[in-house]
């Protein structure tokens, strides 16, 4: 969901909507023409976004039940729009409410932000202005929440607009503000029994081979996905448990959790299965818990993985190709020094279980005396 100004020339009655610096628009504000759409901009790295853009415009004329809840009276505020028809960039931005909360406590701060997200609205804020659309219907503007927010914005003496960035820094973020559970105590990583959980989701699948991937590909071209997503899950599975006994013959005393979107077979054994096929704040909740008593969660590339980063110690993370670009990009960085490169361990789209399993087994048997030797045992300059 963008922010905008309606706009008109005033030489040639040219009407269009005026994207302002907000969110992924902070470096390419577009200009949207009202009467045919056509999208202005003149950036060539953007595609993706201006295939983002039209499917915004023209706004859907829907009812949209917004609730406006109020925690404190403000005449000054400025608006953090966290709408977003994907997870993590809803997140992202949801990110950015610490820092206005902190650094200008006296300006109210107003959450623009979908019913999924509830949960996590951090004290502090002024209002939320909480969107009932599911998120995938967010990929529409709405005449109604620009009505909404129009209206809304004339009960203050100065409004502010949040740049809401796309890639705070992760480092200052206190996520148990957002969530009221605290993260994974790295002081405790070698006194604790090592815990290791699986993100996984059932429309992104960790592919042993190319063949995999290919025939992925051809049954969502076919449209035969539906079929084809529970082999492959199926297949996830497998790969999952394969790790699993890896890991397991290694580090007998370990324990493992799987989480995630899908409920497809059933894990045996020791393995602590917490999938859900519908997805609430308490259920989320419960996951973070979850997270923040995991030594490594391991999960694929756009498995939601900002919120297990935030509270694990650390993660392995399949990364494909085609995404190379995007790198951590989808991880919640917690340090600020060299333990980014010990923590953080990112496998190709092709790996095999035992490389994900030695990725992890070395994170937690070498994690003590690495620290000794590159954390401890150095000058700093404080």
């Amino acid at each position: 969901m963008h922010s905008y100004i309606d706009c008109t020339c005033r030489h040639c009655g040219f009407p269009f909507y005026q994207m302002l610096p907000v969110g992924h628009h902070v470096e390419v504000p577009f200009t949207v023409a009202v009467d045919d759409g056509e999208i202005y901009h003149g950036h060539k790295d953007y595609k993706w976004l201006e295939e983002v853009v039209k499917q915004s415009f023209p706004l859907a004329g829907q009812e949209v039940s917004i609730e406006k809840r109020i925690f404190k009276a403000h005449n000054d505020v400025v608006i953090l729009n966290t709408l977003d028809f994907l997870y993590g960039h809803s997140l992202l931005k949801l990110y950015n409410a610490q820092h206005h909360l902190d650094r200008n406590p006296s300006t109210g701060l107003v959450l623009i932000i979908s019913k999924a997200f509830e949960w996590m609205i951090p004290a502090g804020c002024a209002e939320a202005w909480i969107v009932d659309l599911k998120l995938g219907e967010l990929r529409k503007g709405y005449t109604a929440i620009a009505e909404f927010v129009s209206a809304q914005l004339q009960r203050f003496d100065r409004v502010y607009l949040s740049y809401a960035y796309s890639h705070p820094d992760f480092t200052r973020v206190d996520i148990a503000r957002y969530t009221g559970v605290e993260p994974f105590r790295i002081e405790n990583f070698t006194h604790t029994t090592p815990r290791i959980t699986f993100v996984l989701r059932e429309d992104r699948w960790w592919h042993p081979h190319r063949a995999d991937y290919w025939f992925y590909r051809a049954c969502r071209k076919s449209g035969w996905l539906k079929v084809g997503g529970k082999l492959l899950s199926m297949r996830q599975k497998q790969l999952v448990e394969s790790t699993i006994r890896y890991v397991k013959n290694e580090l007998t005393e370990a324990e493992f959790f799987i989480v995630g979107f899908g409920t497809t077979g059933n894990f045996n054994g020791n393995t602590h299965d917490r999938r859900v096929n519908s997805l609430n704040g308490d259920i989320e909740r419960e996951w973070c818990k979850i997270y923040s008593k995991s030594h490594v969660v391991v999960g694929f590339h756009g498995s939601n993985m900002l919120l297990p980063t935030a509270f694990a110690a650390g993660c392995v993370e399949i990364l494909p190709e085609d995404r190379f670009g995007n790198m951590v990009q989808d991880i919640s960085v917690r340090y600020h020094d060299r333990q980014q490169l010990f923590f953080y361990r990112f496998a190709d789209q092709y790996t095999q279980p035992s490389r994900v399993a030695g990725k992890i087994v070395a994170m937690i048997r070498d994690y003590e005396s690495y620290h000794r030797n590159m954390c401890k045992h150095v000058y700093t300059s404080t």
